[in-house]
C-alpha cells in the first residue's frame, strides 16, 4: 500500500469513526469499509498517534472514539511521589494544560484556583487524602463538573467504593498501565458527543446483538448473566445515587477482571436493571465470573458501612466482618451479586421466538428488551455462587417483571 492509498484509508476510517461519536469497534469498521486487518491496523495506528481517535478495550472488544482537538483541557495531578507524579504527566502527554500538586492541601488549593476539567488523585497523601479531595471537589458547585480518576495502590477493597460514593468517575490500581491512563483521560475529556460513562458505555444493544450473533454463528460459546439482587430495596433505603455507585462498582470490577482476559470471543455488556453479561468461548467465563463475585463480596461490607463504623474500622475498634451485625451477612434482602449460565439451547430458543414475533425479521438486530429476554435472568435456571472452595450452583429461575 503506497502513501496515497494509506492516506485514503485513514480518511475513510476517521470519517466512519466521527460518524459514530459514541464508539465503533474494529470489527464494525472492518465490515463497514471492507478493510482488511493489515490496512485497518496501519490506518488506526496513524490516527491514534495523531490524537484524532482513542481506543478503549473491554474483553475482546476494542471501541474507537473520535476526539476533539480545538479546546485545551486542564488536568490536575495530586500525587505525593514525585516520580509517579512526573510519570503521570508524561503519560498524559501533549495537548493538556497540566498542574501538579504533591500534598492534599496543595491539591485542594489548586483545584479551586485552576478549575481543572479532570483530576488524577492518589489516596494516601500528606494532609487531606484523595477521598477528602474528591468529596470537596464534587461538593463544590464550581468544580463538580470535573472528572475524578483515582489512581492508587491503597487497599482497593477498602477504597474503591468509597471513591465512587464520593463521586469519583473511575478507579485505577497502581501500578497503572500508562496506555490505560492516557486513553481514559482522552476519552473522558475529548470524546465527541455525550460524556463518556464507564457504566452505560459498556456495549449497547446494537453491539451486544452483533456479539451474540457472532457467538451463535461460531457455536463454541458460553454466556453468563450476572445480576445484582435486591437493588430496588437498596435504592429505596439508600437513594438512587448510592445505588448507582454500587452498579458502577460492579461494572469496574467486571472491566478489571476482563482487561487481561486472553479471549478471542470474550465480551461484556450491561442489560439494565442491575444485570450484566459476560460471554466467551467454552470453559472461559467461569473463572472470571467467580472472581467478580468474590471481589464484590469482599467489598460489600464497605458499601454498608455507616460513617461511624468507617471511623471505628479505621481506628481498629471494629472488625470489618462485624459491620453487618449479627445475621446481616445471611440477610436475604442485602445486595448480592449472583451469576448463571445462559444455556445455548435456551438462548437459541428465545432467539427463534423473537424472530417469529418480528414483522420483518432482522437477524443480529435486537432491542434492549429482546436482549434482556435472551440473556436476562428470566432465561436461566441455575445461579452460580463463588465459595472459598470454588463455584457452587443452585436453582434461581425467576420471571422478569
Amino acid at each position: 500500500m503506497d502513501g496515497h492509498d494509506a492516506l485514503g484509508v485513514e480518511a475513510r476510517l476517521l470519517q466512519a469513526i466521527e460518524e459514530n461519536p459514541d464508539g465503533i469497534t474494529r470489527k464494525e469498521l472492518s465490515a463497514r469499509l471492507g478493510v482488511g486487518e493489515g490496512e485497518l491496523g496501519t490506518g488506526l495506528s496513524a490516527l491514534l498517534e495523531a490524537g484524532a481517535v482513542e481506543e478503549k478495550r473491554v474483553g475482546n472488544m476494542a471501541t474507537l472514539y473520535p476526539l476533539e482537538k480545538e479546546q485545551l483541557r486542564k488536568v490536575l495531578i495530586v500525587e505525593d511521589d514525585q516520580n509517579i507524579n512526573r510519570l503521570m504527566k508524561a503519560t498524559i502527554g501533549k495537548g493538556y494544560e497540566v498542574m501538579q500538586a504533591f500534598d492534599g492541601n496543595e491539591g485542594i488549593r489548586l483545584a479551586k484556583e485552576f478549575h481543572p476539567d479532570l483530576l488524577l488523585l492518589d489516596l494516601m497523601l500528606p494532609g487531606p487524602n484523595g477521598l477528602e479531595i474528591c468529596q470537596a471537589v464534587k461538593g463544590d458547585p464550581s468544580l463538580r463538573h470535573a472528572v475524578v480518576i483515582i489512581v492508587s495502590a491503597a487497599d482497593e477493597r477498602r477504597n474503591r467504593f468509597q471513591g465512587l460514593k464520593f463521586g469519583a468517575d473511575y478507579y485505577i490500581k497502581k501500578p497503572f498501565e500508562p496506555k490505560l491512563l492516557r486513553s481514559l483521560v482522552n476519552i473522558f475529556l475529548r470524546k465527541r458527543g455525550k460524556r463518556f460513562d464507564p457504566l452505560t458505555d459498556l456495549p449497547d444493544a446494537a453491539r451486544l446483538s452483533r456479539e451474540v450473533e457472532h457467538a451463535v454463528a461460531d457455536g463454541d460459546f458460553e454466556i453468563s448473566n450476572l445480576r445484582l439482587l435486591n437493588l430496588g430495596e437498596f435504592t429505596s433505603a439508600h437513594g438512587a445515587e448510592y445505588a448507582a455507585g454500587a452498579l458502577r462498582l460492579v461494572s469496574q470490577i467486571i472491566q478489571d477482571n476482563v482487561r487481561e482476559w486472553d479471549s478471542r470471543k470474550g465480551f461484556v455488556g450491561y442489560l439494565g436493571d442491575g444485570e450484566f453479561v459476560v460471554g466467551g468461548g467454552k470453559n472461559e467465563t467461569d473463572m472470571v465470573v467467580a472472581d467478580v463475585i468474590a471481589e464484590f463480596e469482599r467489598v460489600l461490607p464497605f458499601i454498608y458501612q455507616t460513617k461511624a463504623q468507617q471511623q471505628q474500622v479505621s481506628q481498629g475498634s471494629l472488625e470489618l466482618e462485624d459491620v453487618f451485625g449479627e445475621g446481616r451477612l445471611s440477610d436475604p434482602k442485602r445486595l448480592k451479586l449472583v451469576a448463571a449460565p445462559v444455556s445455548a439451547g435456551r438462548l437459541l430458543g428465545k432467539r427463534e421466538e423473537i424472530m417469529e414475533r418480528k414483522p420483518k425479521p432482522d437477524i443480529g438486530s435486537y432491542t434492549l428488551a429482546e436482549l434482556q429476554e435472551m440473556l436476562g435472568s428470566s432465561n436461566v435456571d441455575l445461579t452460580v455462587h463463588a465459595t472459598p472452595s470454588g463455584v457452587s450452583f443452585s436453582s434461581a429461575s425467576r420471571p422478569r417483571k
